[in-house]
């Protein structure tokens, strides 16, 4: 029994937009470590060689993510990955903004301060189309 062909297009194109959207913010991020490195200290979260490692790796692994889902290489494991980093940074916002912390979130690269409200419903849509991907993918025959 083969899946419809509008849900089948549907979720490639979600996938190519939700992949460029990594790749955008990664390719942005890579573009300046240096800022970026002062963004994800200002969440206080993690030690400076631990925010260095971040900086210089964490774009490269979006950017390789992104790419990936948008030429449907290796999806599920794109996905996967792209749904951990997305649980990971709602995690980070989630606690920035229990702290009391007025950021940018530097999600694509630095953009000045805009709160944290937007960056969390945005990255909450991110997460459920991820995560409707990744059922998808993971209820699929191979």
């Amino acid at each position: 029994m083969g899946e419809n062909a509008p849900m089948k297009c549907f979720a490639r194109i979600l996938g190519i937009a939700v992949g460029a959207v990594f790749l955008i913010a990664g390719a942005m991020k890579a573009w300046n470590p240096a800022q970026f490195a002062s963004d994800v200290q200002n969440y206080r979260l993690l030690t400076w060689t631990s925010v260095v490692m971040v900086a210089l790796y964490l774009p490269w692994l979006e950017i390789v993510s992104g790419a990936a889902l948008v030429f449907g290489i290796a999806r599920r494991g794109s996905i996967a990955i792209c749904t951990g980093l997305m649980l990971v940074f709602i995690g980070a916002l989630i606690s920035a903004k229990l702290r009391g912390l007025d950021i940018d979130c530097g999600c694509f690269g630095h953009t000045g301060p805009h709160g944290i409200t937007w960056p969390l419903l945005r990255d909450a849509l991110l997460l459920a189309a991820l995560l409707f991907l990744l059922f998808r993918e993971t209820r699929a025959p191979r």
